[in-house]
């Protein structure tokens, strides 16, 4: 009989537990999580996130299993009450029991470096993203377009906008009067029939996208851009219902 018990106890500790992981929308519409927090610091300076960003630690961004790439979200340390604000750019925890990992600065900012990992609360506040939605295998992808409102998150380059109803390019748009090229990546999927759609997407829009496959993630990207057409193009993007591209010069 106390074996039962015991048995009981710890099943119902785990359906609770997990039932606090897998209800993270609230009633008003808002996503809301709790779970625990952990961090990843400068070991993985200069390496590529999911989205196609390179990762720095020094800027506060995240890492969670399925938000859409871009989302800001608002993280508590439900242990110290400390909080702070970060942007969504990369897939993870590898641990399924955490539930986001966030840079060094993010960390420092919520008492994570002595201890590791935290008890917190994730809010959403924004989106800065352009992207389809994550497809059902809930693989590395972003979100759709015009899935939220526009707003430059702490520790990176505001939007350099085109104009009225243009794409945010990030992290800025190119000076003009040069004979430089830029490729402009709209998005990094996992699932090929969503980075169809973005394809599909932009060659309605009058735009020549190309694949790149890299790894399992398929590419979506503009190439070959001079910098005095990239104010064009964000407006294309925009009309597209796109809301981010994002520019490097090509090599």
């Amino acid at each position: 009989m106390k074996r039962i018990f015991v048995g009981t106890i710890i099943g119902l500790g785990f359906t609770l537990f997990c039932g606090a992981q897998n209800q993270p929308v609230a009633s008003n519409g808002a996503y809301r999580q709790e779970g625990i927090a952990s961090w990843y610091g400068s070991d993985y300076d200069g390496r590529t996130t999911a989205s196609g960003e390179i990762f720095n630690s020094k800027e506060k961004t995240a890492s969670h299993p399925s938000l859409p790439f871009g989302t800001v979200l608002k993280v508590t340390n439900t242990q110290n009450g400390l909080s702070t604000v970060v942007r969504v750019n990369d897939r993870g925890p590898l641990k399924p029991v955490r539930i986001i990992d966030v840079s060094r600065a993010a960390a420092e900012e919520l008492g994570l470096i002595a201890v590791g990992t935290a008890p917190v609360i994730l809010e959403s506040i924004g989106m800065v993203s352009i992207f389809p939605a994550p497809g059902a295998s809930g693989a590395a992808e972003a979100p759709g377009p015009g899935s939220g409102t526009e707003m430059p998150s702490p520790g990176t380059p505001g939007p350099a906008s085109g104009g009225l109803g243009s794409a945010s390019i990030r992290p800025a748009l190119p000076p003009e009067g040069t004979n430089k090229r830029y490729r402009i990546q709209v998005g990094a999927f996992k699932v090929i029939q969503n980075a169809t759609s973005a394809f599909d997407k932009l060659k309605n829009a009058g735009l020549n996208p190309n694949y790149e496959r890299d790894g399992d993630m398929y590419k979506v990207v503009l190439t070959g851009i001079r910098p005095e057409d990239v104010r064009f193009i964000a407006e294309k993007l925009g009309s597209a219902g796109f809301q981010e591209g994002w520019i490097r010069e090509e090599p």
